[in-house]
């Protein structure tokens, strides 16, 4: 199994340099305390791609998520308010949950360029809470 993360955290390191994606370190609560990394990248002025894997201490070790990310507006000055949707999977060595994830983000949280904070729901098996903060790495 922990081959497995270093494979798909490795390509996705390489994926995303070569698709001019900005790195992200996230952590947090899904399923149990999770840290991973993601890309995203600029799709269109009020769209961004999401994806990233994350190593997690629930049942389910393993987590997987490719989504979108779509501008709102901007929750107080300068700190703008963002949907994501996707779709996530739950992977451990007994069973796979695969479902939907709906969350919000906030971008620039207290005044940080690089950190935000995203909460929402993974609906995959069971409806799991999505608690994270995340810092871009430049």
């Amino acid at each position: 199994m922990k081959k497995v993360f270093l494979v798909l955290a490795l390509s996705l390191m390489v994926f995303s340099q070569a698709g001019a994606a900005q790195l992200e370190l996230i952590g947090g609560i899904r399923d149990g305390l999770a840290l991973g990394i993601m890309a995203e990248q600029n799709a269109a002025r009020n769209l961004g791609l999401r994806y990233g894997i994350e190593a997690n201490t629930g049942n389910q070790p393993i987590i997987i998520f490719l989504g979108g990310k779509f501008y709102l507006t901007d929750f107080s000055r300068g700190m703008p308010l963002s949907l994501g949707l996707g779709f996530v999977g739950y992977f451990g060595e007994k069973k796979t949950d695969p479902g939907i994830s709906i969350s919000i983000i906030i971008n620039r949280a207290f005044n940080l360029n690089p950190l935000f904070i995203e909460g929402g729901v993974d609906v995959a098996g069971s409806g799991r809470l999505q608690l994270q903060v995340g810092y871009k790495i430049y």
